[in-house]
């Protein structure tokens, strides 16, 4: 197995509009809450998202685009050793690199002017690579995409108190109330949304109600009393004192600055009627570039559109069959059968929800539109669902989009795929060869035979490489105790398996762990 397990798959440029209109997937990919990074053919960096500098921690995007060239960069092939991988991406593959530490001491020497550092010394993305099509069938550029799972898990928590505080601003500061709501203990989350967010949760409490202090301070029918009333504090207090510091003057003072009424008034109107028009045939537009499926939804749940990497992907026809005809609020399988009821809710609330390795219910698809064909090999796939609502600058959600990002696929022989899947997920039981023959309807001398024709491996190596790969994922969080670590993936941390690990290894958990970062 290669140092980086990775998902690969040939397009092919007719599979895809061209890319016409750059601003468009500029302004696009600024909407996405994940880091993204767009490269010329030749490797040199275009552009880097919002997300991208905040979850780095850069203050400028002028310190990468046009000065990183990565097909040219030492550290990708003297210390990570993917020049081969990337010159794929490059050519026109799919990648999805899993597993990939982010560098961590190396960001923070090539840009270490920038203003804090990273959330975490050891985190590891998943990285998926595609190309982007231009009118001749060439490829135009590669976006790259980042996903940081445990991390991006963390910072969802936080961003889950910031909503909370966004929604509830009205109310007098509630610290455990926030951190319910975030799911985390109040130490931890003040941790998290200091990383993440870049103050504590009082600081930006406090300096939300000023902004909404301000606006109020427009409205010439309030005094400033009224203003701070109609903002749920007291005018003689803490907030009001804070608003001196804050703004550098008293809410008098403020207001005097303040244009009259109705020419603030007229503008406000102005303001509104331009926020109320998204241009959403750039986002559809964009989003058909894309190799991955995406699909898009209304506020009330009905999907508005889909790109043709989901009808590729899951074998459906054309978008007809479900464009117009499926709402996810209302899909009883989705909401009940796969539990994911609380998920698909939260995000139509204006969350954004990762949804860890779901199976996509092929074999619905099929039945349901008649569509499975003899030459499609792929069984199932797991995948995880990014999903994060598109705004309004007026503040409303205008659509939820869902990004399918797959983390297993089974293909090839029915019945080999099948027993891989069952080993993937049933790890933590014990070995049991009857029961796993049995889930695919062979006998189990059978199924020993064909496993090892067409993978090389027997069953129980295979089983055995997949706990391992699991635990060496727990030891890389250095939050886990080594022994917290195998209790997490269902072991008990004795001699027998350490001596296990030792010898599929090559060294303890403990040496293992202490090669991690270097």
């Amino acid at each position: 197995m290669n140092k980086y397990d990775f998902y690969s798959e040939k397009t092919a440029a007719s599979f895809h509009a061209p890319l016409e209109h750059w601003d468009d997937l500029i302004s696009v990919l600024d909407l996405f809450p994940i880091p993204m990074e767009v490269f010329s053919t030749d490797g040199l960096s275009l552009f880097v998202n919002k997300e991208f500098l905040n979850f780095f921690n850069i203050d400028d995007a002028e310190k990468i685009v046009g000065k990183l060239n990565i097909l040219k960069d030492p550290y990708m092939y003297e210390q990570l050793g993917m020049t081969d991988y990337l010159r794929r991406a490059f050519s026109g593959e799919i990648l999805s690199f899993y597993d990939i530490r982010v560098p961590s001491e190396e960001i923070t020497h090539r840009y270490k002017d920038m203003q804090r550092g990273l959330a975490e010394n050891d985190m590891y993305q998943d990285i998926t690579c595609f190309p982007i099509w231009s009118e001749n069938e060439s490829v135009a550029c590669v976006v790259a995409l980042f996903m940081t799972k445990r991390v991006y898990q963390y910072r969802l928590g936080a961003m889950k108190a910031k909503a909370y505080i966004e929604a509830n601003w009205l109310d007098d500061f509630e610290p455990n109330r926030i951190a319910d709501a975030a799911g985390l203990s109040r130490d931890h989350l003040a941790r998290l949304f200091k990383q993440f967010i870049g103050m504590t949760p009082y600081s930006y409490y406090q300096e939300l109600k000023i902004e909404k202090i301000k606006e109020a301070l427009h409205n010439a029918s309030f005094s400033v009393r009224e203003a701070f009333t109609a903002c749920g504090t007291e005018y003689y207090g803490g907030i009001a004192e804070a608003f001196k510091r804050t703004v550098g003057m008293t809410p008098t003072q403020y207001r005097k600055t303040l244009p009259s009424s109705p020419q603030y008034d007229s503008q406000k109107t102005a303001d509104v009627e331009e926020q109320a028009e998204y241009p959403e045939n750039r986002l559809f537009r964009i989003a058909g570039l894309f190799p991955i499926p995406i699909q898009i939804f209304k506020r009330n749940g009905d999907i508005i559109f889909i790109n043709e990497a989901v009808l590729k992907e899951w074998n459906v026809l054309d978008s007809s069959q479900i464009l117009g005809k499926y709402n996810l609020l209302k899909d009883p399988f989705v909401n009940e059968q796969f539990g994911l009821r609380n998920h698909i809710q939260r995000a139509f609330k204006g969350e954004i929800v990762l949804i860890p390795d779901i199976k996509i219910p092929l074999e619905n698809f099929w039945e349901w539109y008649n569509t499975r064909s003899a030459i499609y090999d792929i069984e199932s796939i797991y995948t995880d669902i990014l999903n994060f609502p598109v705004w309004c600058k007026n503040g409303r959600i205008t659509y939820i989009v869902s990004i399918f990002l797959t983390s297993r696929l089974y293909q090839g022989r029915s019945d080999v795929t099948k027993a891989k899947e069952y080993l993937e997920n049933h790890w933590r039981e014990d070995f049991d060869a009857d029961k796993l023959a049995k889930s695919v309807h062979l006998s189990t001398s059978h199924l020993a035979r064909l496993f090892k024709k067409h993978t090389g491996m027997t069953l129980y190596n295979y089983y055995q490489e997949i706990k391992i790969n699991h635990l060496k994922a727990a030891l890389r969080d250095k939050n886990l105790s080594i022994t917290e670590a195998f209790v997490s993936c269902g072991f008990e941390h004795t001699g027998n398996f350490t001596r296990f690990f030792k010898k599929n290894v090559g060294m303890t958990p403990q040496q293992y762990r202490k090669t991690l970062g270097k």
